[in-house]
């Protein structure tokens, strides 16, 4: 209960004056009445501001007069407000403690949307069986729209979506659901033949894309194509591929009016500027929205102000951007149906992001950053009790549900559901995770984890701990014979707790992660790892401990030693380890694993993967369990010849490098998130095991 009291001062905080001045916005007032009543009294000039502008006009004159002397609330009223640029926010617009702005919604109707609505839509051919509609645009209405620049974006494809009812439409693609696949690379990056026989698309081809996995299954970007062959079933791209071209990878074909042939796909006729599309099944289109704005609302160096109870919609781009601010508050929003992130927000200090819905976003929910790592200066930013599903709809890799860098975030009690890529990313210091619960995340990805750090000694004080990650398993190419015919994909490749490239000094205690991945918890060659107190159930690999691939280039986590003052006092107070030599610094140690129950479902029980040295981790007091079957390990001793693949959990222990531990039925439940003992002599007491608090996840 401790985020919820958090949480519940925060937004106390923002309501504490004694006196407010209240202004009154409504698509149905006038920006010539006063602001000051929900009524229009036109022979008085009193009623509610029309647009946000005027309201935001009104405070900053206010306080240009002098006249700012207590708590100011803009109550939104319901209705869309349509913006064709982002409402812009700096230090004319800040509040002050105890005197804090607030622009407050009706939850559910304040709308404010980038969007423009279409009307005067057609059959496009009323002989055609597929009823294509048409809306007629004035060339000038997308003329300027514009979204934001992202490398991994490349191609000639609009700027802008459709949304009919607020469902998302697709470019004109093919194939029309899964992916094609590439045959033979033709050169490195920009040709390839292709798996699958193309359709004689005819007609103009000029501003075709692909959305192609161009080397592997961990990375997805869109790119120009410069032309078709169909005679030889080739495709030759206008740019470069990131990665190589590799046999077996995904791509689909879009912006192709000839591919315009399902439900749910448009395409945009630049020549007579005109949206063609096929409605979804079963909907009357009577909402037909383009989308404009690039951005929503744009803060800048502001501070105290808070947004409450309104919905954002309809950007090309982020819907939020807030960059060198202190004390917003976002509170109770939902935010959906844009291309960018619902939240973009670097370099801010206590920021609190609360009991908000994201979802239907195209490259990300959260992404954060705040305090000052060289002195461990925390942010004081809140992620608190927030449902993010389906977060990273057009960038399917690295556009996680929640992404954190600086020092000491709190992201705790949300739900991350629904997403192609990673849970939430981690850069940085002594942020703590706690009490979310992840699921169906990795969709459409290798390598990938619900929960995400790597690749820095210096990434340390990070606290994963409480958190109930279930049911996700990754995307994988598993079978490659060209010669035969023969791609397959399989649902693997993923992981849990996700601690990459030698990432070090995390504690992960208490976590309830049940078929988590093909790896629940993967310690990725890091050092000083507390991995303690985690309930696993899983039919793969429950704990993986390695010493990375052979071609690991180990110089990037020495060079990250250079990045930040590690002999300081604050940061030797705060990770001694840092000032200890390492007996090897290529080798997993350090390390504590302890205290830990593992429930094997796997038929053979093969459970642990374990690439240790024999001294210099403390592993032990762990219970691990399979109902019928004995436990399996793979280890391999450092520094001698001792190793075997599938041994008896008792040859493993038989090395002394693990003590203590016991292999006995644990008669504990999992039910959800929460954890119960079914018997009254279980041996969980023997290990000192603790069950974590009942209280994980978001509070509806």
């Amino acid at each position: 209960m401790l985020s919820k009291l958090v949480i519940t001062l925060a937004i106390l905080t923002f309501c504490s004056a004694v006196t407010a001045k209240d202004f009154y916005v409504s698509p149905s007032g006038s920006d010539s009445l006063n602001g000051l009543s929900p009524s229009a009294n036109y022979w008085t000039k009193t009623g509610p501001f029309k647009t946000l502008a005027r309201a935001q006009q009104a405070i900053r004159k206010l306080k240009a007069a002098g006249k700012f002397n207590e708590a100011i609330t803009v109550h939104v009223g319901k209705g869309t407000y349509q913006l064709q640029s982002a409402l812009e926010f700096d230090d004319r617009d800040s509040g002050l403690p105890s005197q804090e702005i607030l622009w407050i919604g009706e939850k559910g109707t304040s709308i404010i949307s980038g969007g423009i609505t279409l009307k005067n839509c057609q059959p496009y051919n009323a002989a055609n069986p597929l009823q294509i509609l048409s809306c007629p645009l004035n060339a000038d209405t997308v003329a300027n729209i514009q979204r934001e620049n992202n490398h991994r974006i490349q191609g000639n494809s609009p700027a802008f979506e459709i949304f009919i009812n607020e469902r998302r439409m697709h470019l004109a693609r093919w194939p029309n659901e899964d992916w094609a696949h590439i045959k033979v690379p033709l050169d490195e990056n920009t040709r390839f033949s292709v798996f699958e026989k193309m359709p004689q698309f005819s007609g103009d081809l000029s501003n075709a894309q692909v959305h192609i996995f161009p080397g592997n299954d961990i990375y997805d970007h869109y790119t120009g194509v410069s032309t078709i062959d169909f005679v030889n079933n080739q495709i030759n791209l206008s740019s470069e591929t990131i990665y190589k071209l590799t046999s077996g990878r995904r791509f689909y074909l879009q912006n192709l009016e000839a591919a315009l042939d399902v439900q749910d796909e448009w395409f945009y006729d630049q020549t007579n500027n005109k949206i063609l599309f096929i409605p979804p099944i079963g909907t009357t289109q009577n909402n037909i929205v383009l989308s404009s704005a690039k951005n929503l609302l744009m803060i800048n160096d502001a501070s105290h102000i808070g947004f409450k109870n309104l919905t954002f919609r309809h950007s090309t781009g982020a819907a939020i951007r807030t960059q060198r601010s202190e004390s917003v508050l976002f509170d109770n929003l939902e935010i959906n149906n844009i291309a960018g992130t619902a939240i973009y927000a670097p370099e801010n200090t206590n920021i609190t992001i609360s009991n908000n819905h994201i979802h239907d976003v195209g490259t990300g929910g959260i992404l954060i950053s705040g305090g000052d790592r060289p002195t461990l200066t925390a942010s004081g930013n809140l992620i608190d009790n927030n449902h993010i599903d389906n977060y990273d709809a057009i960038l399917f890799t690295y556009s996680p549900g929640v992404s954190t860098n600086g020092v000491a975030s709190v992201i705790t009690h949300n739900l991350i559901e629904n997403g192609h890529g990673n849970g939430v990313f981690l850069y940085g210091n002594d942020h703590l995770i706690e009490k979310n619960e992840i699921s169906q995340v990795c969709q459409q990805s290798d390598d990938c984890g619900a929960i995400y750090s790597g690749r820095d000694w210096t990434y340390r004080g990070n606290i994963v701990r409480y958190n109930y990650l279930h049911d996700f398993s990754g995307y994988q190419l598993k079978t490659l014979d060209i010669a035969n015919n023969i791609i397959q994909y399989t649902r693997e490749g993923t992981r849990g707790i996700y601690l990459d490239d030698a990432v070090s000094g995390f504690t992960v205690f208490g976590n309830i992660l049940v078929n988590a991945g093909s790896i629940s918890i993967q310690l990725g060659g890091g050092r000083d790892h507390h991995i303690e107190n985690n309930v696993i159930k899983t039919s793969t690999y429950a704990i993986y401990i390695d010493q990375r691939f052979g071609s690991y280039n180990w110089d990037n986590n020495r060079d990250s030693l250079k990045t930040m003052p590690i002999t300081s006092s604050v940061w030797l107070t705060k990770y001694p380890e840092l000032g200890a030599p390492m007996a090897h610094d290529t080798w997993p140690e350090g390390n504590s694993i302890q205290r830990n129950v593992i429930l094997s479902t796997n038929s053979l029980g093969y459970s642990l993967f374990y690439v240790l040295p024999p001294q210099g981790n403390t592993v032990g007091n762990n219970l691990a369990w399979h109902a019928s079957s004995d436990i399996r390990v793979y280890y391999q001793i450092l520094g001698t010849f001792i190793g075997k693949n599938r041994a008896p959990w008792r040859d493993w222990l038989s090395h002394s490098i693990e003590n203590n531990s016991i292999n006995e039925d644990p008669c504990l439940n999992i039910s959800g998130s929460k954890i119960s003992i079914g018997c009254t002599n279980s041996p969980l007491s023997k290990i000192g095991f603790q069950i974590p608090p009942s209280d994980i996840g978001i509070f509806q």
